[in-house]
């Protein structure tokens, strides 16, 4: 069998959490409890919250995968996009007539696409109807977008996103997910976008020499792995407040107790009379 990556790595995580495969089956139970079901939904909100936090469990999975396996800088890179998923559902969740806008906006950025396409390998890469039909859905969508280019001489443009707030201001307004916006947006910003960071933090000096660090970073890799363990459960509590699922409260009541145990032993979860650790199977 061929084995990649740094394969010693899963058992050092074992030993660094020794809870986490104990706690590991109800948590997988929990998500497929909240999204492994039949759901009767007729709202386009409903639909999102269903499938969108369908996609943040979907990131977890991946995060979780190389985190284990002691991939520090990916797992920082995958929970970048997952904490921008979780808390755009919680902003949507929470402010649902907005949901239409946010769908809307893909017409918008599918133009976007489109045209660098055409630009570099020419008008005929893609087919005439595709073209038509992509520019028209954009005209039909793009004032819903504009914001002011420059005040002085009244000039506008197509917004870069599909709400007026700035991502951080959108976090700020989604409660407990949004005080994570340090862990869960800035850091991982370094490794996820174009940065001197990204490089510098990967440089080391031995024997006076300059070279690139190519060790497995656990400490990145648990610090990304607790964050995005955080945005799963946060939305399950969605899943939860939406679908009002039986049985899944008290499964999440358990799922952040565990969640303490592993990342936060010294948690007032933890002291709770309702959630004591020592009442956890």
């Amino acid at each position: 069998m061929s084995v990649y990556g740094f394969a010693e790595e899963a058992t050092k995580f074992d030993l660094r959490h020794p809870l986490w495969h104990q706690r590991m089956p109800r948590l997988a139970h929990t998500i497929d409890l909240a999204f492994t079901r039949i759901q009767t939904m007729n709202t386009p909100e409903d639909k999102f919250v269903y499938f969108y936090g369908t996609l943040v469990a979907e990131d977890f999975m991946e995060t979780l995968l190389v985190a284990v396996n002691g991939y520090g800088v990916a797992a920082m890179k995958l929970l970048r996009s997952m904490y921008e998923h979780t808390v755009t559902l919680r902003y949507l969740h929470d402010h649902p007539d907005e949901v239409g806008t946010f769908m809307a906006y893909d017409h918008v950025q599918q133009y976007k696409l489109m045209r660098p396409i055409v630009e570099t390998f020419g008008t005929g890469v893609l087919p005439l109807e595709t073209v038509a039909d992509v520019e028209r859905r954009y005209e039909e969508v793009k004032n819903q977008f504009m914001v002011a280019d420059c005040k002085k001489c009244g000039t506008k443009r197509v917004n870069h996103t599909w709400n007026k707030l700035d991502f951080v201001a959108m976090a700020k307004k989604t409660g407990a997910i949004g005080t994570l916006i340090v862990p869960g947006y800035f850091f991982p910003l370094r490794h996820a976008h174009s940065t001197f960071r990204a490089i510098t933090d990967r440089l080391e000096k031995r024997d006076g020499h300059l070279g690139f660090q190519r060790e497995s970073q656990p400490k990145l890799a648990d610090e990304a792995l607790m964050t995005a363990h955080n945005c799963l459960l946060v939305t399950l509590e969605i899943q939860n407040e939406r679908f009002k699922i039986e049985g899944l409260e008290a499964e999440i009541q358990g799922c952040l107790s565990d969640w303490a145990e592993i990342w936060a032993p010294e948690s007032h979860l933890l002291m709770d009379d309702g959630g004591s650790g020592s009442d956890v199977k």
